[in-house]
């Protein structure tokens, strides 16, 4: 009787009315408990009880209990769950398939399996899974998911990779190998540069070589740069299968130890590469460089070439040769020449580089070696040699001089842009700026490319500066028309270098293959730039995610084991150091910083910490640390300092 009377369903309202609402983020603590976080950062803990019905980072809204003085919050409505898609490792329980989420250890999930996957899952795999039901939607509290695909077994020795791979939506394999022939036409219209001595300077291991350079001098000491760029354009056209595959990848994809190429294999490690010996089409770019390395673009030439690469050179014996005299092993008479004028010129162009336009700064790379079994047994820290700056002027000089030929016969194009700050911020930068008596320069003026370099110039011997200044900047973009790079210090800047592996230089060939044949196109859609700067930052998050599980697998037994340590951010909860020797991503808590929380101030917009207002910490400071912990499924790195400092 009591159930169905009006009065009491007319208090429940009521109550229910007069009880406070909120909603946030879901914060889960190893111990079961939780912590809703609301959008103006106010805090409310969340019993174990009430978490079994939520999981970490779920957005809910529910109400606000007081009792005895306290608050506390009890989920009520799902708003966007954070457990959408996932991974997860599928387990049975009386003969019931569950599935285990990679971030929630503890937390069995009711899992079904969607008609279309073809795969027989047994107890251990792992899949990529959708949630159906979410606990609070349903009156049992259930959680229910559905297996979408098959990722790999859970002795997969490349379980790692393909865990990422799946996480970010990227495929695992290259795409079918078919059967592919020349266009005949171009093929009649191809000058024959196969005695012209090109080589390739490229990773050992490389496969995929999309660029072979030559040089000589004339009589002006003009330097004659000729650069064959790889064609594989030449074997399909825009409307196929092939092209709209690599549309969609975008990218070659390049984890540590593991490379999925963007084009079917046939094409990018054999016949579009420019291997040794082998007779290849290409496009040549014929570019003329005077004695004080700047680019006479009236003089450039691209010619639809044959090309044959005479020698396949390392990074590191090109280095060796150049830097140490140690003899080349390859016996082409044309080289120890050709690589005495390609180190003068790459130093020439980066002169060049630094008083009219940008240079970025070295910085170190990180070589990860692994056993037979995939297993990281070391991590090599490599400065880059002379090699990697010939490589890299070298393409430099051909994407200007293609930039230069696209701006000003076509007009458009996929362009790299980068507009320096963004406006949104320039006040903040100014502000900056006077902190550290930097004024010569104005808001206006810092919004242009001319005004940007100076700045950049000026601060060039003030790392922590620039370093603060990093957060100010726009993203670099991509456009159909010319437009400027602050970040190279150029008015317009496209490539094309590297069309086995781009797809963006490769739409960039076939614009270029147009104009040389005097053929009609049209404009990139607005649509491939964006699957491009979409797919580039899926590429990044998941390089940047398999980095930290194989940096964590690394340093799992070598807790305690001491580390150089440089600062790279400051936020409210301590210190993202990045361990020099090896390159890892670490963070180092206040907790662990200075024993008393009150004596420790955080000031993240300057980048300092500061103990009993004095000023202890900021940014690249280099520390000794040590590890402290390294959690599950490579979660995180945590360090403290090898010894705390006296602090008067």
């Amino acid at each position: 009787m009591l159930q169905n009377n009006p009065l009491l369903a007319q208090l429940k309202q009521q109550l229910y009315q007069q009880t406070p609402r909120v909603e946030g983020i879901i914060h889960a603590h190893e111990k079961g408990f939780g912590f809703l976080e609301t959008d103006n950062k106010k805090s409310y803990f969340i019993a174990s009880q009430h978490m079994k019905n939520v999981v970490n980072g779920d957005r809910v809204s529910g109400q606000i209990i007081t009792k005895n003085d306290k608050e506390s919050f009890e989920p009520e409505t799902i708003i966007e769950s954070s457990l959408q898609s996932f991974l997860g490792r599928i387990t049975y329980n009386n003969k019931m398939m569950t599935i285990v989420p990679e971030n929630l250890p503890h937390k069995f999930i009711k899992c079904k399996v969607n008609g279309h996957l073809n795969h027989q899952l047994k107890n251990g795999d792992w899949v990529k899974a959708k949630l159906l039901t979410h606990a609070l939607e349903n009156d049992k509290h259930m959680f229910i998911a559905e297996a979408m695909q098959f990722v790999a077994e859970d002795s997969a020795p490349d379980l790692l990779w393909l865990k990422t791979l799946a996480r970010h939506n990227l495929e695992t394999a290259a795409p079918l190998d078919e059967l592919f022939t020349l266009n005949e036409a171009e093929s009649k219209v191809r000058q024959d540069f196969t005695d012209i001595d090109f080589f390739t300077i490229d990773s050992k291991e490389t496969l995929d070589m999309d660029d072979a350079i030559s040089i000589t001098t004339d009589d002006n000491h003009h330097f004659l740069l000729s650069i064959a760029i790889a064609d594989p354009s030449t074997y399909f056209i825009a409307e196929s299968a092939t092209n709209q595959q690599a549309v969609q990848r975008s990218f070659s994809t390049y984890l540590p130890n593991y490379t999925i190429s963007m084009l079917p294999k046939v094409l990018a490690n054999d016949l579009c590469s420019l291997k040794p010996h082998e007779k290849r089409p290409a496009v040549v770019a014929q570019i003329t460089i005077n004695s004080q390395g700047e680019i006479i673009y009236s003089a450039t030439r691209f010619t639809l070439a044959w090309v044959t690469s005479k020698a396949k050179l390392s990074y590191s014996e090109v280095s060796d040769f150049i830097e140490d005299n140690i003899p080349l092993t390859t016996p082409i008479a044309s080289l120890p020449q050709q690589l005495a004028l390609f180190e003068q010129l790459a130093k020439l162009r980066i002169q060049w580089r630094s008083e009219h336009a940008l240079v970025f700064k070295d910085k170190n790379e990180y070589r990860f070696i692994f056993d037979e079994h995939l297993q990281l047994t070391n991590i090599l820290k490599e400065s880059r040699r002379i090699a990697h700056k010939i490589v890299e002027e070298m393409m430099v000089i051909a994407n200007q001089a293609f930039t230069h030929k696209m701006a000003s016969e076509l007009g458009f194009g996929i362009f790299n842009i980068h507009n320096g700050f963004e406006a949104k911020y320039l006040d903040l930068v100014m502000k900056l700026l006077a902190e550290q008596q930097i004024d010569q320069l104005t808001k206006e003026q810092l919004a242009t490319l001319e005004g940007y370099k100076t700045l950049r110039r000026t601060i060039d011997d003030n790392p922590l500066l620039e370093y603060r200044l990093r957060r100010f900047l726009s993203i670099v973009d991509f456009a159909t028309t010319p437009s400027a790079h602050f970040s190279m210090g150029l008015s317009a800047y496209a490539t094309w270098t590297s069309p086995i592996r781009k797809y963006g230089d490769l739409a960039n060939h076939r614009l270029l293959k147009a104009l040389i044949l005097n053929q009609s196109t049209t404009p990139p859609e607005q649509q491939v730039l964006t699957v491009i700067n979409e797919r580039r930052k899926a590429l990044r998050l998941a390089e940047r995610d398999i980095n930290q599980k194989l940096y964590s697998q690394y340093l799992s037994d070598k807790l305690d084991q001491s580390f150089t340590a440089e600062i790279i951010d400051i936020n409210r909860g301590g210190a993202r150091v990045r361990l020099t020797e090896i390159g890892a991503i670490a963070f180092l808590p206040l907790s662990l910083l200075h024993p008393i929380r009150d004596e420790i101030s955080i000031q993240p917009e300057a980048g300092k910490i500061t103990i009993n207002q004095t000023t202890t910490y900021q940014l690249l400071d280099k520390l000794d640390v040590v590890i402290n912990e390294v959690k599950a499924d490579g979660a995180g790195i945590i360090v403290k300092l090898a010894e705390l400092p006296s602090i008067s």
